[in-house]
């Protein structure tokens, strides 16, 4: 640990736990960016907080001291940080014994929200953007138990796409015993085996 004196004589040592965290990471890229964007020194950020002195706000930013959980909404507003990734940046920081990923994987199970920004991020664009066809798809897979035993793997597609194309009923009627006992036998004459 880093060892630091102040001018009065006593020392305060840099926590790593503090200092590698993302709200201190987070509370020194507010900073650094309120000085450059907004031309707000460190003085009058402490000064909109009601903190007496500046340095304060360097202690927490470094690691030698935690930030205050009930001042996070205060901080994340003067600095304009998002305000609930702060906040849990911060309980993470004051709380690294918890396993956060089961909190959060709750929260977002919770909610639509985090699915919702989940699908988005896959595609690459927003919801709304889904074809007619895309959220056909996405309620039958939505309506079915056990989506992943229709669900077809890349390697799979061409075989059926070639059922589709000799029936196209296939996807409305199914296929007849006939044409499954046909498929079968076509599949051992060439040396597939069965599971």
């Amino acid at each position: 640990m880093h060892v630091w004196r102040y001018a009065c004589g006593m020392t305060r040592e840099i926590n790593p736990g503090l200092a590698d965290s993302h709200a201190a990471r987070m509370l020194a890229a507010g900073l650094e960016n309120a000085s450059r964007e907004r031309r707000l020194s460190a003085r009058k950020i402490a000064e909109m907080l009601n903190y007496k002195q500046s340095v304060v706000l360097s202690h927490m930013a470094s690691g030698r001291v935690p930030i205050p959980i009930d001042r996070a909404e205060q901080i994340a507003d003067v600095l304009q940080l998002d305000r609930e990734e702060f906040l849990k940046a911060i309980l993470k920081q004051r709380h690294p014994e918890v396993d956060w990923r089961f909190i959060e994987g709750a929260a977002e199970g919770a909610s639509s929200e985090g699915l919702v920004h989940e699908l988005a991020v896959s595609m690459g664009k927003p919801l709304g953007e889904l074809s007619m066809e895309q959220r056909a798809v996405m309620r039958e897979v939505a309506a079915d138990p056990q989506p992943r035993r229709r669900w077809l793997s890349v390697h799979e597609l061409i075989a059926v796409e070639t059922i589709r194309e000799a029936r196209p009923a296939v996807s409305s009627e199914g296929l007849p015993p006939s044409d499954l006992t046909a498929i079968r036998e076509a599949l051992r004459s060439i040396g597939f085996k069965e599971d």
